[in-house]
């Protein structure tokens, strides 16, 4: 059996692929898997010990191509040669993990039996499947609470389940022989600390200062004998030079550029520590099993790029504004970390002291501090290491956790309770009882006017079935039924306006409806329906895990410490009049 996995973005998506290899191998343990990568990528492909072929996609050829007049054809013939040389058989499954039209296109090409991710028809129309790649599609639309890493998402839209073992990469011999020369010839005592510095990132606003960075590794070579080695880019060179000239002499040495994939991972692998923004090489030195201790800055997400696996650390600025959903021309976060919070906690890391959430001390006031975990269905997350009062933005990220796999894997209610319980316990532990209402008091009527508009589209949707049906059935009605569907439309907009937590939902519900190949009434009409049922079922999953989260039972305090007038909010609507519609089993879009 063929398997084509097929991941043409950089190099640190390409890195957070190795989990779908390792599950896949688990699930089809006789096959044979190709991984097709950018050809600027191809050596970090190679070092995913689950891929029994690594293919090179011609990105370079391709481009060439294109900048030529009339350089359509010979692109379409390249790649349609490309594809007859390195795929001369059909596989039996393709997963495609690139979320744009490149990527399926070439899923498509394949000519697999099936296909997971996003592919294209040969009627050019985009289809996606299973519905966990169109919550990936909408998330770059609506991210204000998602709550899942890029690597589940992976995993999730190969119809894979995650199992929590991070990254995985291997380093050849040669590689590391070579790497273990290079720093033997550096005469380095036994008890002294390696650690990497990566100043360099994806944009400028996603650095932290090299100013910063060089005051922070002086603090810790004060504190322990350390050698420092900084990693980059060739482009990146002026920013490892300043950190370089703030330093002592000898006290580190400068690798930017010229290193290669399996060298940098030999690197990496050797260290005590990496000290990073958020960059290809921190996914890197997560996959060789180096502590990780990365500052998020600007855009950069959390919960969307963190590294993986147990233990890593994670620094981001406290600003309501951050991470940047808009460009920010003076990104004041760049320098609301303190060198002495990271010096602090790259030392303690490297004396192995790890420990629970404790409460914030001076150095940590204007910082978050993540702890990278597992929950208890295997999805990475970030837990926050410092105890403040529970707030909107940690709460909502945690109920969409709750409700998004129930709506879209159907889960067994057991496990949905499962996590409820230890979201719950979370939420206790690593949050001290919250100071205002968590935007519910807002929230939980928006959510309740969603369920009610989701609810009055699904009985149009079906009305406008039964007109279909109706041999005698007047145009009039049947267009009156579509203008009362299209009124809908604006109110579900100003929903995802009112409530940025809701967007996702709203989103997800847009890209459904865009989604529908169907043309004859009657297809079209029961896609519809299933649209405004999925909607529905978010409103009322999500009023539902609300109470859950909340410890909203009915009594007028919650357990979990929520103010007064939020849980009497909460026992209120639990007492409005039986609702209008009737109970509903989610299934799957896509």
């Amino acid at each position: 059996m063929e398997i084509c996995v097929i991941n043409l973005m950089r190099l640190g998506d390409l890195v957070q692929t190795t989990p779908v290899l390792r599950r896949l191998r688990a699930a089809y343990p006789g096959a044979r898997l190709t991984l097709v990568a950018m050809d600027l990528f191809q050596e970090t492909a190679g070092l995913a010990p689950e891929a029994d072929r690594v293919v090179a996609f011609p990105s370079a050829l391709l481009a060439a191509a294109l900048e030529r007049d009339h350089g359509w054809a010979e692109a379409v013939r390249l790649l349609w040669e490309w594809r007859r040389d390195v795929l001369p058989r059909p596989p039996r499954l393709t997963v495609n993990l690139t979320p744009n039209l490149l990527g399926g296109i070439l899923a498509y090409l394949t000519g697999a039996g099936a296909v997971r991710g996003l592919t294209v028809g040969p009627d050019r129309l985009v289809f996606t499947h299973p519905a966990w790649t169109s919550y990936a599609l909408i998330v770059s639309r609506a991210r204000a609470a998602n709550p899942f890493n890029l690597v589940d998402l992976f995993l999730k839209g190969a119809g894979l389940d995650p199992d929590g073992l991070g990254l995985s990469l291997q380093v050849p011999e040669t590689a590391r022989r070579q790497v273990e020369r290079a720093r033997g010839e550096l005469g380095l005592s036994e008890n002294t600390a390696l650690v990497g510095l990566v100043p360099g990132a994806s944009r400028p606003e996603r650095q932290w200062p090299a100013e910063s960075l060089a005051q922070a590794a002086g603090l810790l070579l004060q504190r322990r004998p350390c050698h420092f080695f900084i990693l980059g880019t060739e482009n990146e060179r002026p920013l490892g030079e300043a950190v370089l000239r703030e330093l002592p002499a000898g006290a580190a040495t400068l690798l930017m550029g010229g290193l290669t994939a399996p060298l940098l991972a030999g690197h990496l692998e050797q260290l005590d520590l990496l000290i990073t923004n958020d960059t290809g090489p921190m996914h890197l030195a997560a996959a060789v099993q180096t502590p990780v201790l990365a500052l998020f800055l600007a855009s950069a997400r959390v919960w969307d790029t963190g590294p993986v696996g147990r233990g890593h650390l994670i620094l981001e600025p406290r600003l309501d504004c951050h991470p940047c959903l808009t460009p920010c021309g003076h990104p004041r976060c760049r320098g609301l970390i303190p060198p002495e919070t990271v010096a602090d906690l790259a030392a303690a890391r490297l004396l192995g002291v790890k420990g629970a959430p404790a409460p914030a001390g001076p150095t940590l006031s204007g910082v978050r501090l993540y702890e990278t975990a597992v929950d208890p269905l295997g999805f990475h997350l970030p837990r926050p290491m410092v105890r403040r009062p529970l707030d909107r933005r940690h709460f909502w990220i945690m109920l969409h956790r709750l409700v998004w796999g129930e709506l879209l894997d159907r889960r067994p209610l057991e496990e949905g309770e499962r996590l409820a319980e230890w979201l719950t316990k979370r939420l206790d532990e690593d949050f001290l009882p919250p100071q205002d209402d968590l935007g519910l008091e807002a929230g939980l009527p928006v959510l309740r006017e969603m369920v009610d508009l989701a609810g009055r589209g699904e009985a149009t949707a079906r009305q406008i079935l039964r007109l279909a049906r109706q041999a005698g059935a007047q145009p009039v009605r049947l267009w009156q039924a579509a203008q009362s569907l299209r009124s809908l439309d604006p109110a579900l907009h100003r929903l995802a306006l009112e409530l940025p937590e809701a967007a996702a939902f709203v989103e997800f519900f847009f890209q459904e409806q865009r989604a529908g190949q169907e043309r004859e009434v009657g297809p079209l009409s029961r896609a519809l329906a299933r649209a405004y049922r999925f909607l529905m079922g978010a409103g009322k999953r999500s009023l539902t895990g609300v109470r859950q989260l909340t410890g909203g039972t009915g009594r007028p305090v919650a357990s979990h410490g929520v103010p007064r007038k939020m849980a009497r909010t909460l026992h209120h609507q639990e007492q409005e009049k039986e609702e209008p519609h009737r109970p509903i089993e989610v299934t799957p879009c896509g």
